[in-house]
């Protein structure tokens, strides 16, 4: 499928001319973004930018191999009109984002070239990338809240780094979304949206704070603590200043809260450990080309081959080599699907290496068992890296894994019965009954991802509200959304807000604060959203993460268990484990996933 490009030259740099337009190695930061685009077959391209700067506009698109078309555009307005009429007629998918991004090939690759992504956006949950952008909320790899200078979202966990892929099938709902905006950005522009702009640069200002705090102490401060009044250097505030000007231009993040709000599925693509900035000024620019050069983008590109949050035994004792693999086969022309069917037939040898039932072929069992596993993570790996994904490829490996793994237990059986004279039928049927009930679980509760979202609230609220997919969640006490700026967004000192005895009535319900209802027909329900917060909270540290991922025994732990204990004790023994640990792990899945639909 085509892909075509609608990029905004909107935000100005400190000297007053595009941001886009500034000098980067020998070229511009729209040349560099323009060729990057061109690799990725992108051959159609509209720049929106001010009739003042079309000429540099069209100076700095020079020597693009992409077809560029500049548009002028007088005002947000203007830019959110364009974006409806382009987006109508232009080819295939459409990419829209900011001219003057500085990132890595790959990040834009993994979002445009990754078929798994049909709609979705460059995102991170790194602070510092984070920095400048807006927030967002991913609930199973989909975002279901979204933020703009205007809009909140009440618990975040990642950032938009303003590029959004929009399918043909969503076009309609993002041409809608620009011309619902186009009318309410024109003057005068919908109440409270001054006083969110007020939250999001007093955010700014807080983040800018703390870090300059930790360079000067080297430790972060408490982020539920801040002073009376924050004093930032002149350079900083300056930089802050440049950043609300473009934050005032910005178009891209109020077309994504219109594909969310509208109910369009959109996926994120993870910046993970590529490099990401919008420099406004020619020093940053410099910087930022610097800083990025100074990555190996091939390590990383590797690296983003392992899957970002994967089981322990996996990530510590199989993805440190079985990625060297990966690159080794890619490097060769192998295809996923073949190194799926060799784990597979791995896995058969495996099986029948436990069947034979003496100490040796139990041993041999076990090794062949891991190299199974290990080639099985191998094409998952390959699959990233080289991002040739398939509906075939992952119908066959999700039944070659459970076939692979359904025929080891009969060959432990088998061997149990011929080498030790000990029959456990009966409990590898139970293992086979208890994993397909887990799968069973597991695959019904993911399918809920796809579920569609029905649109809560008008674009022009800058409120958030929890939606169907997403599980409840409680917003920590934020000092920084208690507070108002003083002196609007450009001011400097925060004072705290009016006692709450000053809120109108009815003011809570608005902000998420609706009145209780009875304690007797609330208990169940807040029983379960305080059991969902508090597993929520686990996860902040990485020794609780961890036990939680080997709690609910994935297939590498399980095959680790298998491996151990066959080799060292009997098929016996690995039965009993594996329905002790399963019980539990399904014990424990089953109860979350109550708890989490009791919650909503």
């Amino acid at each position: 499928m085509t892909t075509s490009a609608l990029l905004f030259a909107t935000a100005a740099a400190a000297d007053g001319r595009p941001a886009a337009a500034l000098p980067a190695r020998g070229s511009t930061l729209l040349v560099r973004l323009l060729a990057t685009l061109e690799s990725l077959d992108v051959r159609r391209a509209w720049v929106v930018t001010r009739p003042g700067w079309r000429e540099a506009v069209e100076e700095a698109a020079r020597g693009a191999g992409v077809d560029v078309t500049v548009v002028e555009s007088e005002d947000q307005a203007d830019d959110l009109r364009a974006v409806a009429g382009i987006a109508a007629d232009a080819p295939g998918r459409l990419l829209v984002g900011n001219a003057h991004a500085v990132t890595h090939r790959e990040a834009l690759a993994g979002l445009l070239a990754d078929p798994r992504i049909v709609s979705g956006i460059l995102g991170t949950g790194s602070h510092g990338r984070g920095l400048w952008s807006y927030r967002v909320r991913i609930v199973r790899g989909r975002v279901v809240s979204a933020g703009s200078p205007y809009h909140r979202v009440g618990v975040p966990n990642s950032y938009f780094l303003g590029f959004l892929k929009v399918d043909p099938h969503d076009r309609a709902q993002l041409v809608a979304a620009a011309r619902e905006f186009a009318e309410l950005v024109t003057e005068p522009r919908p109440n409270r949206w001054d006083d969110q702009m007020a939250l999001t640069v007093a955010d700014w200002r807080a983040r800018l704070w703390r870090m300059a705090i930790e360079r000067e102490t080297g430790e972060f401060p408490d982020p539920m603590e801040l002073p009376p009044s924050i004093r930032l250097d002149p350079d900083t505030e300056a930089e802050v200043s440049l950043r609300v000007r473009a934050a005032r231009e910005d178009v891209v993040a109020l077309l994504l809260v219109g594909l969310v709000r509208s109910g369009v599925h959109l996926s994120r693509n993870s910046l993970r450990g590529f490099f990401y900035a919008t420099p406004l000024s020619v020093g940053a620019a410099e910087t930022a080309m610097s800083d990025m050069e100074e990555i190996d983008e091939d390590r990383v590109a590797l690296d983003a081959a392992v899957k970002a949050q994967d089981g322990f035994f996996t990530t510590f004792f199989v993805s440190p080599y079985s990625k060297y693999m990966a690159r080794f086969a890619a490097r060769r022309g192998w295809t996923p699907n073949a190194m799926t069917t060799v784990s597979f037939v791995i896995g058969v040898a495996s099986a029948a290496s436990f069947a034979v039932g003496t100490r040796v072929s139990l041993v041999l069992g076990a090794v062949l068992l891991h190299a199974a596993f290990t080639v099985d993570c191998v094409d998952g790996q390959l699959a990233r890296h080289t991002r040739t994904f398939s509906k075939l490829g992952a119908w066959l490996d999700s039944v070659f894994d459970r076939s692979k793994e359904y025929v080891v237990y009969a060959g432990l059986a088998i061997g149990a019965t011929r080498g030790f004279g000990d029959d456990v039928w009966l409990l590898a049927a139970a293992a086979v009954t208890l994993q397909t009930f887990r799968h069973m679980v597991d695959f019904a509760y993911a399918a809920r991802q796809h579920e569609a979202i029905e649109p809560t609230l008008p674009l022009d609220d800058p409120e958030d509200a929890p939606l169907t997919i997403d599980l409840p969640a409680r917003p920590r006490p934020s000092p920084v959304a208690a507070f108002a700026m003083a002196e609007g967004a450009g001011g400097t000192t925060v004072v705290a807000p009016a006692p709450a005895s000053a809120v109108p009535a009815g003011a809570g319900a608005a902000s998420g604060t609706a009145e209780r209802p009875a304690k007797s027909r609330v208990t169940l329900s807040s029983v379960a959203l305080s059991a969902v917060a508090a597993a929520g909270a686990l996860d902040r540290r990485s020794w609780t993460r961890w036990g939680k991922r080997i709690l609910v025994l994935p297939i590498g732990e399980r095959f680790a268990l298998i491996a151990v204990t066959a080799a060292i004790w009997n098929p016996r023994v690995t039965f009993i484990a594996l329905l002790a640990w399963g019980g539990v792990a399904a014990a424990y899945a089953v109860a979350g996933r109550t708890l989490a639909a009791l919650a909503r």
